[in-house]
């Protein structure tokens, strides 16, 4: 199974997952996890480009190719293969990412023809949560901002994503969790809104 987490910036992405996958392995699953931008030097120079401290000039168009381009080389060297070896693979951020956050300041069905070759997740898990919360959380947790972590962006990137999320609703199984609910309740929310669509291995 291919499951991919989404959700604004702030949204507690990073603790969900941990017990998602703690909620995943205990359920008799064999969990990989992994991420994008990858550890690859396409995702390392995604990473780069996106600091505010960047020095280096870019374009939107030149940032939502190399995602692509990340994105596909994450599908062949590493998430195809744990697939294949029988791994329920977990990703931090994948297509819906992309197709919302590119699409905020460009085409939208650009964004989408220039993902077409990404295989679709089995399953996506949206965190929802208020902006006012995800700003708290980045202005807690982070040292340097990146560029789409503004208030106008993420209330502009909010909209995109209930798109993105509604077009795919008939052929992709979106579960959504509460991104307000306190850290330490993490783990009963997922519990209670995923045990359906996971069942126990």
């Amino acid at each position: 199974m291919f499951i991919a987490v989404e959700g604004i910036d702030g949204s507690g992405k990073s603790t969900t997952i941990a017990e998602l996958e703690k909620f995943l392995v205990a359920r008799g699953y064999t969990v990989h996890r992994t991420a994008e931008p990858t550890k690859l030097d396409t995702g390392r120079a995604i990473r780069e480009l996106l600091g505010l401290k960047s020095e280096r000039p870019y374009t939107r168009h030149e940032l939502a190719l190399l995602f692509a381009a990340d994105r596909l080389r994450h599908l062949e060297e590493e998430v195809e293969p744990m697939l294949a070896a029988g791994k329920t693979v977990l990703t931090d951020r994948y297509l819906f990412s992309s197709l919302a956050y590119q699409s905020a300041d460009l085409p939208y069905e650009w964004v989408r023809e220039l993902n077409r070759f990404a295989r679709l997740p089995d399953v996506v898990v949206y965190i929802g949560v208020g902006v006012d919360t995800a700003l708290s959380r980045i202005a807690r947790f982070r040292q340097n901002a990146e560029i789409f972590e503004t208030r106008g962006f993420l209330e502009k990137l909010t909209a995109t994503y209930e798109r993105v999320l509604a077009e795919y609703a008939d052929r992709v199984t979106v579960a959504r969790l509460n991104g307000e609910v306190a850290m330490d309740g993490i783990a009963a929310d997922i519990e209670k809104r995923l045990s359906g669509i996971f069942p126990k291995s």
